[in-house]
């Protein structure tokens, strides 16, 4: 499925966090649909998102939604009650973001008369953000979107779930709190992991700093509280090594030299830039531990 969030006020502080959150109901206790929809969200569905006239970027969702209370980085006079939802989600920015009118042109045949993101409004017709957070979007919009930020579209993408990743059990309700609370510090996690890895990707030195993906060795679903956090569970890596990384089709070996899986062939790992030769240098043990747990599930 495909989405648009609305982020404002609040798209760097989700970014930073790698996730989306939405208030369940206001100060008044009225729920609204853009809000609801966020429970509707489910692991590989794409939300693009838009911030302050212009298409940002898109991101990955990765759980189903899950209580959690406002996160205490946002910085927004709001009359929201605390208890929200959200998901995890990794973020990946457009070369060049898309202005809203770019959009509009392109997608507004493809737009819902009703529960629209963006329409024109006002007496002189002008293009802007509608009131709301999180809206249903389609194929079709989709593809023109991707196809403005110079991206190939894969329709078969949105469907390629892994099935260890879903369903998402939602913990019970006595352990949600410390659970939600460890979730909103991933924003610390990624500034830790940032500077774990001297802003570089651990294996081939990326240094550009808004696409490098703070990445978990043993993946949240998998990992306790402590573990979810700590910065020797991470490794800062690029989008290509990130993506390969997570789906288990490459690890790491204790001395930090690249295992390929054997589930593609070295001409599929060649035309993704991935020799076989790579290595990560700085390895401590901590992190040859987690990658050991890691290196079992390698495909």
């Amino acid at each position: 499925m495909y989405y648009w969030v609305n982020q404002g006020k609040t798209y760097k502080e989700e970014k930073a966090g790698g996730y989306l959150w939405a208030p369940i109901k206001n100060s008044k206790g009225n729920s609204f649909f853009h809000w609801e929809n966020m429970t509707n969200l489910k692991p590989a569905d794409i939300v693009f998102n838009y911030c302050r006239g212009f298409v940002v970027g898109y991101c990955e969702i990765k759980t189903t939604h899950f209580l959690a209370p406002q996160p205490i980085e946002f910085n927004v006079d709001v009359e929201w009650e605390n208890e929200g939802y959200m998901v995890d989600a990794v973020y990946v920015l457009f070369t060049v973001p898309i202005a809203i009118k770019t959009a509009y042109k392109n997608i507004h045949q493809f737009l819902p008369e009703k529960y629209s993101p963006i329409n024109k409004a006002g007496e002189k017709l002008k293009i802007k953000a509608n009131q709301g957070y999180l809206y249903q979007s389609n194929q079709k919009v989709a593809q023109a979107l991707f196809k403005l930020a110079n991206i190939k579209y894969n329709e078969n993408y949105n469907n390629e779930i892994n099935e260890e990743e879903t369903p998402y059990e939602l913990p019970k309700e006595t352990s949600r709190q410390n659970l939600t609370t460890s979730r909103i510090g991933q924003g610390a996690f990624r500034q830790r992991v940032l500077r774990r890895w001297d802003y570089k990707c651990a294996v081939n030195g990326t240094s550009i700093i808004e696409i490098l993906i703070a990445s978990h060795i043993v993946p949240w679903r998998e990992a306790n509280d402590k573990e979810r956090l700590d910065v020797e569970n991470g490794l800062l890596l690029s989008p290509n090594y990130d993506a390969l990384f997570d789906k288990y089709l490459i690890s790491f070996d204790d001395q930090g030299k690249i295992i390929l899986s054997k589930a593609l062939d070295t001409e599929d790992f060649q035309k993704l830039g991935i020799t076989g030769v790579e290595k990560i240098e700085n390895l401590t043990p901590q992190n040859a531990k987690y990658l050991e747990r890691h290196r079992k599930k390698i495909q």
